[in-house]
């Protein structure tokens, strides 16, 4: 698979394919809405992050991160599978199968690999993604035309560490709605964490079908480590 050479920090920062994507776009076909559209390869066009309550321990964790001895893309540790969809530049592709929905993130070579039944709670389900545990258990269903993945059983760590960190406890639970809308795709995540929330909070995220492969990303410790980077 090729590989495409990048420091582990300029997904963040790295607006020009998110242009090759809509240029790409315009000449592909509209779809009909429904389950089928959510397969594709798509790339962010926004994200919306909500403004967030920390209770007293959720103050204490923002207050004590440090970047470079907490952010986990140093180690090439996805932090949460929010953090991993909320890179703006890699695609990402959905495969919908008969008993499970696969997501494959070109960030840091995220294979998430969900099990699509109603019955089963997502404490009792696998991990979501084999190589990364920490990264919770996944269950999915739909609802109506819309696919819906709850998530538990994370690491303490943070959720996300763009801008401003937004920590989580093992107690996070979250639930992603994904609802394609011929080209476009909506991504709303609830978060619920009683121990850094006060309040439950929503991500929401716009996507666009690209003609984009999904690359080998290759995070390796000595390329991602903060003197590779100076």
């Amino acid at each position: 698979m090729r590989r495409r050479n990048r420091s582990i920090i300029s997904p963040k920062n790295t607006p020009l394919r998110v242009l090759v994507g809509l240029v790409v776009c315009v000449a592909s076909p509209l779809a009909t809405a429904d389950r089928a559209d959510l397969e594709g390869n798509w790339l962010q066009l926004q994200a919306d992050i909500a403004e967030v309550q920390f209770t007293a321990a959720g103050e204490a964790a923002v207050a004590n991160y440090v970047p470079l001895r907490d952010d986990p893309d140093f180690q090439c540790k996805p932090a949460s599978l929010t953090n991993v969809i909320a890179i703006p530049d890699p695609p990402f592709a959905i495969r919908l199968h008969d008993d499970h929905v696969e997501i494959n993130f070109e960030y840091m070579d995220v294979r998430q690999r969900v099990p699509l039944d109603a019955q089963l709670r997502p404490g009792d389900a696998p991990y979501a993604v084999a190589d990364f545990p920490h990264m919770g258990r996944s269950s999915g269903r739909f609802d109506g035309d819309s696919l819906v993945i709850e998530t538990v059983d994370p690491e303490a760590g943070f959720l996300n560490t763009l801008s401003t960190p937004f920590p989580q406890s093992a107690q996070m639970r979250t639930e992603a709605r994904f609802t394609a809308d011929n080209d476009r795709l909506h991504v709303d995540i609830l978060h619920t964490d009683p121990v850094i929330y006060l309040e439950p909070f929503i991500i929401s995220f716009e996507f666009i079908r690209v003609d984009l492969e999904v690359l080998e990303f290759g995070c390796t410790i000595e390329a991602a480590s903060y003197e590779e980077l100076l």
